[in-house]
């Protein structure tokens, strides 16, 4: 680790609880084990589990103090002995289910990656626009393609639309070219139909489940993608038609939750949790749409690292569209223009 400093930058909990227990600290740079690149990390993204993990909700399987964090985008500076076919200076980027929770995450300079996790950046692709597709865009995809086997001819309703998952989700059902139907707040209405909504619900409106009716000529969707925290899953099951299905995109607050049992079983409704790690297949083709224009970079603000906690109040108070993105402040730093700079003619 010559070129590495013994000491980075790094956001931390040792407890859980609201976004103040969030850390700003000096900690290890982590060292890769024969089967880990250690990469110096360019971005990530503040994600809904990074939030169920910071409060509680969700549990950390590791000893704190803890490194947040679900998603990373940056460039390879070290190899353990055993990696094959992945290099100092490629560009990478990963997702994957113990990132943040069984292990140390991406809030942070550094961090180390099994090699079988990572995926390669397209060259025309940068940090931050890979991280407008990190973790909430995964979570989304596996919802609907995955678990929902979204299919062309799904009408489909989308919850907290303009949540980062709700985002994404918009997105990947547009490009399957099924029709969707966005319930999110009315001042976010204008932004997700130029991503690709074709019908906007105010969530405060009254009736949604008439409205879904009118807009489906009294038929009802056929999948419902649940992202809200609260338990509706009964309103979203009114809104589908017979043999509909309901993904469950995000955590709710509460463990139990109240249907009509025979509802359900007279109308032949599914109830799918969606809780999974992306194929890589499906996470390099995810990524090479971004570069080639078919997902748009959705960024609500890029911050620094030290801001994280900042951030996530951000988030808590449902003040963003789209991601928040951070980067290590070493690196916006060094990409920053001094005072009185001038450019060579």
């Amino acid at each position: 680790m010559a070129d590495t400093p013994e000491l980075m930058r790094a956001v931390a909990i040792e407890k859980n609880g609201k976004p103040k227990v969030l850390k700003y600290v000096d900690m290890k740079t982590p060292v890769p084990n024969a089967e880990e690149v250690l990469v110096k990390i360019h971005a990530t993204s503040v994600n809904p589990i990074d939030r169920l993990y910071r409060s509680g909700r969700f549990i950390i399987r590791k000893p704190m103090p803890h490194v947040l964090g679900a998603d990373l985008a940056g460039e390879i500076i070290e190899v353990g002995d055993d990696v094959k076919g992945w290099n100092i200076g490629d560009r990478v980027t990963a997702t994957f289910e113990t990132l943040g929770r069984e292990r140390d995450g991406s809030y942070a300079e550094y961090a180390t990656v099994p090699v079988e996790e990572l995926v390669k950046l397209p060259d025309d692709l940068d940090y931050q626009t890979a991280m407008s597709g990190g973790a909430s865009f995964m979570s989304a995809w596996v919802a609907l393609m995955t678990n929902g086997k979204l299919k062309k001819s799904d009408v489909v309703v989308i919850d907290s639309a303009d949540s980062s998952i709700g985002i994404a989700a918009v997105q990947i059902a547009r490009g399957k070219g099924s029709t969707v139907i966005a319930i999110s707040k009315e001042e976010y209405a204008g932004q997700l139909r130029e991503l690709g909504a074709n019908i906007v619900l105010d969530e405060r409106g009254s009736d949604l489940v008439r409205q879904v009716k009118v807009a489906t000529d009294e038929q009802g969707a056929t999948l419902a993608l649940h992202l809200d925290e609260k338990d509706n899953l009964q309103t979203l099951i009114d809104m589908l038609d017979d043999k509909g299905r309901v993904v469950l995109g995000n955590a709710l607050k509460t463990t139990e939750v109240k249907l009509n049992g025979i509802d359900l079983y007279l109308r032949n409704i599914s109830l799918l949790g969606s809780y999974d790690a992306v194929k890589a297949k499906d996470h390099d083709s995810i990524l090479a749409d971004f570069a080639k224009g078919k997902y748009q970079p959705a960024i609500h603000a890029v911050m620094p690292l030290s801001q994280a906690r900042e951030a996530h109040e951000q988030v808590e108070k449902g003040e963003t569209f789209g991601k928040v993105i951070l980067v290590p402040d070493s690196i916006l730093n060094a990409t920053a223009k001094p005072e009185g700079w001038i450019p060579i003619e």
